[in-house]
């Protein structure tokens, strides 16, 4: 009797702790989520150096190891459609070099939203785009100066459910920011960065 009785307690234990994680079960896309991601950043620089014997343009760009994380909140609409919103902030490793100078992009955070077609149960097709701002560092062998600056951010990408509550996915993201004067040693500069990243991430949904 007394084997019975754990053995019934131990199947009610079981079945409970059961019913327990199929009702924390996150729905696919639906709710708040949490998450980080890693991939390749290229950061173009346009830029205009003028100085007491004329102005100069060049350009120049980098790509580097980028990393970052990010929050976020999905709304299901129906069976097939999804929209979301997102804050995330981020890195990378990458430093545009000409001999003793240099310019890096430094930290981004930003705000995104995202509207998404459901492929199958498991799998969201999905564009975004927002508001993103960077902070941006110069230095010419002399003086070294940082700026941030706001500018606009798009985007598509893919993901796709692994369990009940962990998604994983892949996105391309293309951000132009606003164009801005630095005061320099040899002169005065304007410069505007573009940036191109490859993303791949992993979200923890609640």
């Amino acid at each position: 009797m007394a084997n019975a009785t754990k053995l019934a307690l131990a199947l009610i234990g079981t079945a409970s702790l059961f019913a327990a994680t199929q009702a924390s079960a996150a729905e696919p896309f639906s709710g708040p989520y949490v998450g980080g991601e890693i991939g390749w950043q290229q950061d173009k620089l346009r830029g205009t150096m003028r100085t007491g014997i004329g102005a100069l343009t060049a350009s120049d760009d980098a790509s580097g190891f980028a990393y970052g994380g990010q929050i976020g909140y999905d709304f299901k609409l129906s069976e097939k459609f999804v929209l979301g919103a997102e804050a995330f902030v981020g890195g990378d490793t990458g430093k545009i070099r000409d001999e003793d100078t240099w310019a890096d992009g430094g930290r981004a955070f930003g705000l995104t939203a995202r509207a998404g077609v459901l492929a199958g149960p498991q799998s969201l097709v999905y564009v975004k785009g927002g508001w993103e701002n960077g902070r941006f560092t110069f230095f010419d062998g002399e003086d070294r100066v940082s700026r941030n600056r706001d500018g606009w951010t798009i985007g598509a990408g893919f993901e796709q459910m692994l369990t009940p509550n962990v998604s994983a996915r892949v996105e391309y993201r293309h951000t132009k920011f606003n164009s801005f004067n630095v005061d320099l040693t040899e002169g005065d500069a304007s410069a505007r960065f573009n940036r191109n990243r490859v993303m791949a991430g992993v979200n923890f949904r609640f």
